[in-house]
């Protein structure tokens, strides 16, 4: 995925989500698959897309950048944020005159040791005193990290008074990933309605995951044949380390879908680990594992690129068999044609 992604949709509502809460008087921990976290290119190309939405609502945002090996991860904002006289706490970093009604918009993975370990309970910290800071003339911290670098809170919730976190979670839609593929070059392109026939196919197989989208947008010719060796490629479901989350996880279900537990905010308590390696996202209300598991069950993806082909063909078909009724009835007269139609056709 490239910079392209914030402009859709979906990924655009994450991103306005985000500062939104910002506006609400709110710290955000913005919550990525570790999948995403670790993509260096992902995560640099959310934190622009924060920055530009933050300048669009006209509100002062600067990024945090690493300040090198073994600096502290409030010392890390201390010197991204504040010229002269540094705070030594975190409730006096908050209230700093420097950085009042500022948001810090911090990318975890850009981060070196100990500052990359530190944002749970720098978070937490951050998220403490400002019960006592308030919400007006603070600095607000909007963080990316992991699902392992939020804090935790009472009761075992991810958001408190003053910070709530924001998931990816249920953000694709089919026109996303439509959208993100239709202007790829250097892809085949078959024209035509075969062409339609084609994005369907690469839509409903990818689903959520852009990459594989992206990938069989450029490798695949439309031939079911070569989709399993594509597939084979892309991920571990597809090497047999999928199967470990048959205790009553997404992927001891069956591939088109199940429950509608995706319309929630987050992952389900069950599917936290598979949604962090991105083995299973929502999809349009349900909860759907990566296409790579269909890899060992051909009659499953055969019925997949089926389901997709007719969305696209059945339409089409009907669109040109009324085309030639219209057309015959021109040519024979209404009358003439209901009476060869009884002619020639047993009503019974």
């Amino acid at each position: 995925m490239d910079e392209r992604v914030w402009r859709l949709p979906g990924p655009k509502g994450f991103v306005r989500e985000i500062v939104a809460e910002h506006r609400r008087g709110r710290h955000v921990a913005s919550v990525l698959p570790q999948a995403l976290a670790a993509d260096p290119v992902f995560t640099d190309s959310l934190g622009v897309a924060l920055l530009e939405e933050f300048a669009s609502q006209s509100v002062s945002a600067r990024r945090i950048h690493d300040a090198g090996l073994g600096v502290p991860i409030l010392e890390t904002f201390c010197q991204a944020l504040i010229f002269d006289d540094q705070p030594a706490t975190i409730p006096d970093l908050l209230i700093h005159p420097e950085v009042r009604d500022l948001a810090a918009v911090v990318v975890a993975g850009d981060l070196c040791s100990p500052a990359r370990e530190e944002p749970s309970a720098f978070l937490r910290r951050v998220e403490l005193e400002s019960h006592a800071a308030g919400t007006a003339r603070r600095l607000s911290v909007v963080a990316v990290v992991s699902m392992g670098q939020l804090p935790a809170f009472a009761g075992g919730a991810s958001s408190d008074i003053a910070l709530t976190s924001i998931w990816w979670w249920a953000r694709m839609a089919r026109w996303d990933v439509a959208a993100y593929i239709a202007d790829l070059a250097g892809q085949p392109r078959l024209g035509g309605v075969l062409e339609d026939v084609r994005t369907e196919s690469i839509v409903e197989l990818a689903r959520w995951d852009l990459d594989l989208a992206e990938r069989l947008a450029a490798a695949w010719s439309g031939e079911l044949g070569a989709l399993s060796s594509l597939l084979r490629e892309c991920g571990p479901a597809a090497n047999g380390q999928f199967g470990h989350a048959g205790r009553g996880g997404a992927a001891a279900r069956t591939w088109n879908g199940s429950t509608p537990a995706a319309a929630g905010l987050r992952p389900p308590a069950l599917d936290l680990e598979l949604w962090d390696q991105r083995t299973v996202d929502g999809w349009h209300d349900r909860q759907s594992v990566t296409a790579c598991s269909l890899v060992a069950s051909p009659d499953k993806l055969s019925r997949v690129i089926w389901a997709a082909q007719a969305r696209v063909l059945l339409p089409w078909i009907e669109e040109r068999r009324s085309a030639l009724l219209d057309q015959v009835s021109k040519e024979l007269g209404a009358g003439r044609l209901m009476a060869v139609l009884s002619d020639r056709f047993d009503r019974r």
